[in-house]
């Protein structure tokens, strides 16, 4: 018996989730979550081989709730469930910890096959991301993002989390809006990403902000 549970902030989604094991008798769904000390209050009590995360979540970084689970239950398991995309956000979960990357327009088929891939100690990867993966990408070493970025560009990435406008940006450092959009432009190259949303959820997840 594979024993999961599932912490996501949406209940439809809470609801949906448990619809896919129906007649499954080696998977239990023993509970949804919506907060993560909702989930961790439940760990210190029941036997859990795989806990499933929605990325984002509205308490705490997903990164930090992976990093938390390694560190105080090595045993368990963890698999991302999410409609952010794979592209963006995959390896630094991996590295974080977690043993999969779900998207959340897969089959039931799909979401079994993973589940009982990590149950046996293996990762989930999908073909298309494994690609996208350097063969030198060590997923036990913390991603040390906040390394590569310059200290003017933490300054804007701050200001542009803030939801400053370039000119206001300008303005404070006395630099050339020109040359904001300079750093904006590295900083979406570094972290990955191609909008300002997903600039600010990136910065978030790898505990930037």
């Amino acid at each position: 018996m594979i024993q999961i549970v599932l912490l996501d902030p949406h209940p439809v989604v809470q609801k949906g989730f448990k619809t896919f094991f129906n007649k499954k008798d080696h998977i239990k769904v023993l509970g949804t979550f919506s907060k993560t000390q909702q989930l961790f209050d439940f760990l210190q009590k029941n036997t859990i081989d795989i806990v499933i995360i929605e990325m984002e979540l509205k308490d705490v970084s997903a990164v930090q709730t992976v990093r938390k689970l390694k560190l105080l239950y090595p045993n368990i398991s963890t698999l991302i469930f999410t409609s952010l995309r794979e592209s963006v956000y995959g390896i630094s979960i991996l590295k974080a910890g977690a043993k999969g990357f779900l998207s959340k327009e897969i089959s039931r088929e799909t979401m079994i096959d993973a589940i009982e891939k990590v149950h046996h100690k293996g990762y989930h990867i999908t073909s298309n991301f494994a690609n996208q993966i350097n063969k030198n990408v060590d997923l036990h070493r913390p991603r040390n993002a906040y390394g590569t970025l310059s200290s003017r560009e933490i300054e804007v990435l701050k200001y542009l989390i803030e939801g400053k406008r370039n000119v206001e940006i300008a303005a404070t450092l006395k630099i050339h809006q020109k040359t904001v959009n300079t750093y904006k432009s590295r900083l979406m190259k570094k972290l990955e990403v191609t909008n300002s949303a997903d600039l600010y959820q990136q910065a978030f997840n790898l505990e930037l902000i």
